[in-house]
């Protein structure tokens, strides 16, 4: 197999995809959109390597000190906010509502909302969701 085939798909996950967000029970269409990046795209690994890092150097600094289950889900929602590339249809008291990262987390982080944080974060870890047809064959 020719690998030339494959140059440039990486370049997809940095694109990214556009989500559709459903209502959690019905599965209806909301009118809320996101344009997604992948987990593999360098947006996203660039944050995870800054994350990474500064675990790492807080480890060294503090041998004995362990993660909390606050700080780890902050962390992914750090990354899921890298994720997110921009959004239409988002309104707060019948007000737009700005695809800023403050945005993104606040619709993420909040309870109430949780299926769109899940319907994100289940479309930016599938990875072959990024690819055209031809990219697969």
């Amino acid at each position: 197999m020719d690998l030339a085939k494959f140059d440039g798909l990486a370049k997809t996950f940095d694109e990214g995809q556009e989500v559709e967000i459903r209502h959690p029970a019905t599965g209806e269409k909301l009118g809320l959109k996101v344009r997604i990046a992948s987990y593999q795209s360098e947006r996203v690994k660039k944050l995870q390597r800054k994350l990474a890092n500064t675990a790492m150097r807080e480890q060294r600094r503090n041998p004995k000190k362990a993660a909390t289950v606050e700080e780890v889900e902050e962390k992914a929602h750090d990354i899921m906010v890298a994720a997110v590339i921009s959004w239409e249809g988002f309104e707060r008291d019948g007000k737009e509502l700005p695809c800023t990262p403050e945005n993104v987390r606040a619709v993420l982080t909040n309870p109430d909302l949780w299926f769109i944080g899940e319907q994100i974060d289940k479309a930016a870890e599938d990875a072959q969701g990024f690819l055209t047809a031809s990219q697969t064959t």
